[in-house]
C-alpha cells in the first residue's frame, strides 16, 4: 500500500522550467508556478542560455518561456522548440511578433497588436474565471498583446486568436504578456489552468488509481500467504 501511495503521488507532481525575461507589472506566471509548487517542481532561471542547458537535459515535463522586453533569444527559443519536437510540452509567448520563431510552436502572428479584451472559448481555460474573460491592462509597454491567427482556446475583441493550443495540445502559445491580465488573482487563475491543463496526462484516471490499488492489495494479500 505505501508503494501505491508513492507511486500515485509521483504521478500527480511535474517538473516545470520558467524562464521570463522582464515584467513591469506582476507575473502572473510567476504567482501560478508559486501556488502549484506544492504539488510540482519549479525551477526559474534567470537567463535563455541556462534554460537552454536545462530543458536540452532529462527530466522536465513543461518548459515555459515568455519574451516580454527583448528580442534574440535563439538558444532558448530553439532548444524549446527541440524539446516540444521531441514529445515535450511547452508555454510560449513573444512580443517581437517573430513568425520565424512562431512557427517553430505550430502558430503564426497577425501583426495586430494591443487588444484589451480576451473571451475563452475552452472550457478548461475559462474554470475559476467569471464570464471567461480577461481584461488586458497596458503596465508600460510599446505591445502588450498579440493576435494570433490560429486560436482554438480564446479570442481578442477584434476576432483574432489570443491563446492557441498547437501540437496536438501539447503547447499554448499566449497573445499576450504575463503582467497584463487585470483583476486579482484572475492572471494567476488562468496560468494555473493552462499549467495544469498541459500536465494533467500526469494524474492518474480513477481507473488507474483503482489499478494501482488493487495491485497494491494484491501484493499484501501475498505476502501474508507467504508469511503463513
Amino acid at each position: 500500500l505505501a508503494m501505491t501511495a508513492a507511486a500515485s503521488a509521483a504521478l500527480h507532481a511535474s517538473s516545470i522550467l520558467y524562464f521570463n525575461d522582464y515584467n513591469l507589472g506582476t507575473d502572473a506566471m510567476a504567482q501560478a508556478l508559486t501556488a502549484l509548487s506544492g504539488t510540482n517542481t519549479v525551477t526559474t532561471v534567470a537567463t535563455s542560455a541556462n534554460f537552454a542547458t536545462q530543458i536540452s537535459g532529462v527530466g522536465y515535463d513543461l518548459g515555459i518561456f515568455m519574451i516580454q522586453d527583448s528580442s534574440g533569444y535563439a538558444d532558448g527559443i530553439n532548444a524549446l522548440a527541440n524539446f516540444v519536437s521531441g514529445g515535450g510540452k511547452a508555454i510560449y509567448t513573444d512580443w517581437n511578433e517573430d513568425n520565424a520563431n512562431a512557427a517553430l510552436f505550430g502558430v503564426t502572428w497577425t501583426g495586430n497588436s494591443n487588444q484589451h479584451v480576451v473571451t475563452i472559448t475552452d472550457p478548461s481555460l475559462a474554470a475559476g474565471i467569471s464570464g471567461g474573460t480577461l481584461n488586458l491592462t497596458n503596465p508600460g509597454w510599446g505591445i502588450f498583446s498579440m493576435g494570433l491567427t490560429d486560436s482554438t482556446a480564446a479570442y481578442f475583441e477584434n476576432g483574432e486568436g489570443a491563446i492557441a493550443y498547437s501540437f496536438g495540445g501539447r503547447t499554448i502559445v499566449n497573445g499576450f504578456l504575463t503582467d497584463t491580465i487585470s483583476g486579482a488573482g484572475v492572471g494567476q487563475q488562468l496560468y494555473i489552468n493552462e499549467i495544469q491543463s498541459l500536465t494533467s496526462a500526469s494524474v492518474p484516471e480513477a481507473g488507474s488509481s483503482l489499478l494501482l490499488l488493487s495491485l497494491g492489495l494484491t501484493g499484501l494479500l501475498a505476502l501474508r500467504r507467504r508469511r503463513a
